[in-house]
């Protein structure tokens, strides 16, 4: 079994201070949405997300990734797709939390980003910001 080597995880080490400062920024939105402006949770949850997306982009493009080498109309498309995908999945377990659990709204929201956030590193670090002929593992 490989090992991670020390960049990996200096990788990684970054994309969760990303990831932190990303659901903070989400998680402030979608509560002040929900709580000072009474916005249904599931609109909030969207607008949070969308925001997110775009702070998220940004600072794993040029700081965890360090990717400047161009190509970045097929890095925004993929890393939309890939939003798609995460946030698709983060929604279904969001509902089935909230509708079929009775889960409570503000803990559902943070419960169905560690979904999101897992899903997105996988798919971010292997095919959105992926270096050639680099391995994962």
């Amino acid at each position: 079994m490989k090992k991670f080597d020390k960049t990996e995880i200096i990788k990684f080490i970054k994309f969760l201070v990303v990831g932190c400062i990303n659901t903070l920024i989400t998680l402030i939105v979608i509560y002040i949405l929900m709580h000072l402006f009474k916005v249904d949770y599931k609109t909030s949850n969207a607008a949070g997300y969308v925001v997110g997306l775009v702070n998220s982009f940004f600072w794993n493009k040029l700081w965890v990734f360090k990717k400047r080498d161009g190509g970045v109309f097929k890095e925004v498309a993929l890393f939309v797709l890939f939003f798609l995908i995460c946030y698709g999945a983060q929604f279904i377990f969001l509902l089935v939390l909230v509708e079929n659990m009775g889960v409570d709204k503000s803990l559902s929201q943070l419960l169905a980003m560690i979904i999101y956030t897992l899903l997105n590193f996988i798919f971010n670090r292997l095919f959105t910001f992926a270096v050639k002929k680099e391995s994962f593992i």
